[in-house]
């Protein structure tokens, strides 16, 4: 169900009270006109905290300019609603994409299908990671721009550990050793929401790279040559075994397979689990509800050293141009691209939501509450989740309607990884 704006939240009131004096005015600004241009915008509710600050800052530096924003409460949400909005000439002005080719509304399907507008001579190209903004291309276009990098992992109750006298896993066996602990204590080990579609297979993806298929650079480029599959890799095979594995030792609520995103951080931040899978742009969604411990941000334990595990990181709040807009709204809408990639502001929307910046991501520094990657950024163990590597939207489908499946006893791991290998053979976007 689509989530209109609500009122700010205690946090983002506060950010927005201190730094609204900083938004930049001193600055470049266009000079106030008598008309008024509106511009919509669809995107995750998770990204509302940030926008909700960053969007009250531009239109006091863009007065003619109002943004009308609606936010959706899961990615699968967003796909019907953005490729439908698009098919009938009626999609908003500031489209939601992804970048990379993984998903229905990728930089690549977008981008092929001439709904996006290029973004030509943009000064903050100069600032940006060449790895994030290689995957906002399409050919040697540039599509959208991506605001924040989210490192996905787990968030830890750091108060409940204690009280548990329990440690926070570094290793996929110290994961089931502390499930095991937590459910004989009566405690939610890992809130998972298996309702959403997106988080699932972030976690089985996160699983994956953990494992030695995250070691292996060559295999996007194997698997497009035909050499290797999903069902032939042993780190697919071991990334759903260890999501069945995570289950059997107890680690998950009853009734995951129905919890919303919101509603698994709301638990969580109710102080009802150890832990919570999720990327770190649900920070500003956790505070919003105002969690009474203290907690932070840690990689995911997927593998069998803690000196090598790498992890994923998810370009977020990657927005594009709509193409077929009328000149004044893709102007417009080009104006708000640029100033949310204005340092400042960019790193506003990091601080509210969650995350590092892309200038973070190489020169740091990061959050207190991600000290927990400091060594893993450092030393360059993380790669772009593959959900986002892949050439066709269709792979991740698969993955999708067939992942719940390996823990509900519908579906085997060789089914799954069947599936997406016959997503694959339908060609690239």
């Amino acid at each position: 169900m689509l989530r209109p704006r609500f009122a700010l939240t205690t946090l983002a009131a506060t950010v927005l009270t201190a730094l609204s004096l900083a938004v930049g005015i001193a600055g470049a600004g266009p000079v106030a006109r008598d008309d008024t241009v509106t511009i919509s915008m669809l995107a995750l509710n998770l990204e509302q905290p940030a926008f909700d600050v960053v969007i009250p800052n531009f239109e006091r530096v863009y007065p003619h300019i109002k943004i009308d924003v609606t936010y959706a409460g899961s990615s699968t949400e967003i796909y019907q609603l953005e490729t439908t909005e698009l098919a009938a000439g009626n999609a908003p002005d500031l489209l939601y994409t992804i970048p990379g080719c993984g998903s229905p509304v990728s930089v690549c399907a977008l981008a092929k299908s001439n709904y996006l507008a290029p973004l030509v001579r943009k000064p903050w190209v100069k600032w940006s990671a060449p790895l994030v903004t290689s995957e906002d291309k399409y050919g040697r276009g540039l599509y959208s721009f991506t605001a924040i990098i989210s490192v996905w992992g787990i968030w830890t109750n750091d108060d409940l550990f204690r009280k548990l006298g329990l440690k926070v896993p570094a290793t996929f066996s110290q994961l089931l050793d502390v499930c095991r602990a937590a459910k004989a204590s009566g405690t939610i080990g890992v809130m998972v929401a298996g309702g959403n579609a997106q988080n699932v297979s972030n976690l089985i993806a996160g699983l994956a790279v953990a494992t030695s298929f995250g070691d292996d650079k060559q295999w996007l480029s194997e698997r497009r040559a035909g050499r290797v599959a999903f069902d032939t890799t042993a780190g697919w095979h071991q990334a759903l075994q260890h999501f069945a594995d995570m289950k059997a030792a107890g680690c998950f609520a009853p009734g995951m397979t129905g919890t919303t995103q919101q509603a698994s951080l709301a638990e969580f931040a109710q102080g009802a689990a150890l832990m919570d899978t999720a990327a770190s742009q649900t920070k500003g969604t956790i505070d919003a509800s105002s969690p009474q411990f203290r907690y932070s941000h840690h990689p995911l334990p997927g593998g069998a050293n803690a000196n090598l595990t790498k992890t994923v990181f998810i370009p977020n709040d990657t927005l594009g141009v709509n193409s077929h807009s009328s000149a004044a709204a893709q102007q417009a809408a080009q104006d708000f691209v640029d100033f949310i990639a204005r340092p400042k502001q960019n790193a506003l929307i990091a601080q509210i939501q969650g995350g590092v910046t892309q200038q973070q991501l190489v020169k740091g520094p990061i959050p207190a509450y991600m000290s927990a990657f400091s060594s893993v950024l450092r030393q360059h163990r993380y790669v772009i989740t593959p959900l986002q590597t892949w050439w066709n939207a269709s792979v991740l489908l698969a993955l999708q309607q067939n992942q719940i499946g390996v823990i509900t006893g519908q579906r085997s791991i060789d089914d799954v990884l069947e599936a997406m290998d016959a997503a694959w053979k339908l060609g690239g976007d």
